[in-house]
């Protein structure tokens, strides 16, 4: 999986005025009455619905970690041999989130078995060991992959949303070219 090279045309920040429109590099073209990543965030977690239909049905498992503690993942299982989606979630966030719910909907539409590991302390249980996440983790989140990858039989693709992004592209940075046994995409929403 070596190191990510991006070739974005470097340009100076244009104001943008009010109630434009705004396009960005690749093609998105903002609605006229939702201009601005601030306006867009915020409609997107208070107002927007996350679901078009039923809430996904989740199964929980708690995994023990190494150390002695516990991390609960849910799944919303796919049919057998389906690819596997592994959402990695941002600060406080769970599987009850918008944006998790969000991915669970558009995963399951398409066939996928969708799984989100809940960081300690986030699955609405208060853990039994001292320790904290963080958004550096990349140990746990690559003991976490690893599981998932063994459980899946073929390889992740993974999204990490904030928190769970950086965490998630510092992983890929630490594992390397061994990255690649685990996951065959990554991305960070931040």
């Amino acid at each position: 999986m070596g190191p990510l090279h991006f070739d974005v045309p470097q340009t100076p920040a244009q104001p943008t005025p009010p109630g434009a429109a705004t396009t960005t590099l690749d093609g998105y073209r903002a609605p006229r009455w939702l201009p601005g990543g601030h306006l867009q965030t915020s409609w997107a977690a208070r107002i927007a619905r996350p679901l078009s239909g039923p809430p996904p049905v989740w199964r929980r498992e708690r995994w023990t970690t190494p150390d002695g503690d516990f991390i609960d993942v849910e799944f919303a299982d796919g049919p057998p041999g389906a690819p596997w989606l592994v959402m990695l979630h941002g600060l406080e966030g769970s599987s009850q989130g918008h944006y998790a719910l969000a991915f669970a909907e558009a995963a399951t539409r398409r066939g996928y078995t969708f799984a989100v590991p809940h960081f300690r302390g986030c699955s609405g249980e208060l853990n039994l060991a001292p320790r904290a996440y963080h958004s550096g983790d990349y140990e746990e989140v690559g003991w976490m992959l690893q599981r998932l990858r063994q459980r899946a039989g073929s390889l992740l693709r993974v999204v990490g949303i904030s928190l769970g992004g950086n965490a998630l592209l510092r992983w890929g940075q630490e594992a390397g070219d061994t990255a690649a046994d685990i996951a065959q995409a990554v991305a960070a929403v931040c």
